[in-house]
């Protein structure tokens, strides 16, 4: 690799879009009560798609910077800090002051989480079951959380590891066991559910397998990039499209994780691939994707609020719009947002790259 060439990925901003739109999907039928309309299933959906991002977030970032080690023999953990503060927090704090404005900013003694970074902490008091802790229209800050916080302490480990590919690894099998063991002891729902969403193992694997890409590793390439491995994949994912992907609670976002690696892999490593994610639509949906999965909840919620009243008696009709301009408001949202808004961030970002990348969005 040349050493100043820019780094390009082909099919992540495919597997983004696919990511997002899952996510927007599953939101709007988890709120067509908005409509007085039964609600339809999905959490799953929602909850497997961002287990993508986070599979695709660690393989990427982890992948930058080894890159940038293997370039400079060091990473640069303040540049890489101002990176991330410079691709998350604009659109997060800039949707946060939105939607505390839309509530007439009505708060609760867990709010100030949300300045922190530590929404998962609300989400997981609400989802086991112990407080009414999160704040409307912004549950799915939790994953968000996640991110940040793991990347706080990621880019030492990459850096001051001696041995990168054992540490990841022994990484996401430590963390692995430990939601088994604790699942098994029978641990406070509060930490099993922490656990749960918690998924710092999925964005190991990530890295795990942005290292085996980085070595060309002969066993891990001829494995993923198998046909048969490859369809059971995509398999996966429609699984997970329909609604209909569950094999145990302990190892599904696992599997799922290592379904979108494969995926992954052979988008950008494999010419032979069965389904190529690179299109015009994906490149755009992907480049937004971000604008897509932060908007969509209030977006869904204003929306209700003007088309409700212009429904017909028909239900397929009505689920065929509440769909259909939904998902169309967020895209237009995203795409002033991304050209409008966070480019003007992400202008500033790329002076702090120490490698090049094309495809990313992270």
């Amino acid at each position: 690799m040349r050493k100043n060439k820019t780094i390009y990925l082909s099919g992540l901003n495919g597997i983004r879009a696919i990511a997002a739109i899952a996510v927007i999907i599953s939101h709007i039928g988890l709120n067509l009560e908005l409509y007085v309309i039964p609600n339809l299933g999905g959490y799953a959906l929602a909850s497997f798609g961002v287990t993508m991002f986070f599979a695709l977030s660690g393989f990427l970032i982890t992948y930058l910077l080894l890159r940038e080690k293997e370039k400079t023999n060091t990473i640069k953990v303040r540049k890489f800090y101002f990176r991330r503060i410079l691709r998350i927090w604009p659109l997060y704090y800039f949707y946060l002051i939105i939607t505390l404005a839309v509530i007439g900013f009505t708060v609760n003694q867990y709010s100030w989480m949300y300045i922190f970074l530590l929404p998962n902490v609300p989400f997981t008091l609400n989802a086991s079951g112990l407080f009414a802790a999160t704040l409307p229209y912004l549950n799915h800050y939790w994953s968000v959380g996640v991110e940040e916080q793991f990347y706080a302490f990621w880019p030492w480990i990459v850096k001051k590891s001696k041995k990168i590919f054992f540490a990841m690894f022994i990484f996401s099998i430590l963390f692995f066991l430990m939601k088994v063991v604790l699942s098994m002891l029978d641990a406070p729902k509060f930490i099993l559910t922490l656990l749960h969403y918690t998924r710092f193992g999925c964005l190991a694997m990530g890295g795990v397998g942005a290292y085996l890409l980085i070595q060309q590793n002969n066993l891990f390439l001829k494995i993923v990039q198998h046909k048969v491995l490859e369809v059971s994949a995509w398999l996966i994912i429609l699984l997970i499209a329909i609604n209909r992907f569950h094999i145990f609670s302990i190892i599904d976002h696992e599997i799922v994780t290592i379904a979108t690696l494969v995926i992954i892999i052979n988008q950008v490593n494999n010419s032979r691939r069965l389904i190529s994610l690179e299109n015009k639509v994906f490149d755009y949906l992907g480049k937004i994707s971000y604008g897509l999965y932060i908007y969509n909840p209030l977006i869904i919620f204003l929306v209700s609020l003007l088309l409700k009243n212009y429904l017909s008696p028909y239900y397929s009709v009505n689920i065929i719009l509440i769909y259909s301009i939904t998902i169309l408001v967020v895209i237009g949202v995203s795409h002033l947002s991304y050209f409008y808004f966070e480019k003007r961030f992400l202008t500033i970002k790329d002076k702090f790259a120490v490698v090049k990348s094309k495809s990313s969005a992270s």
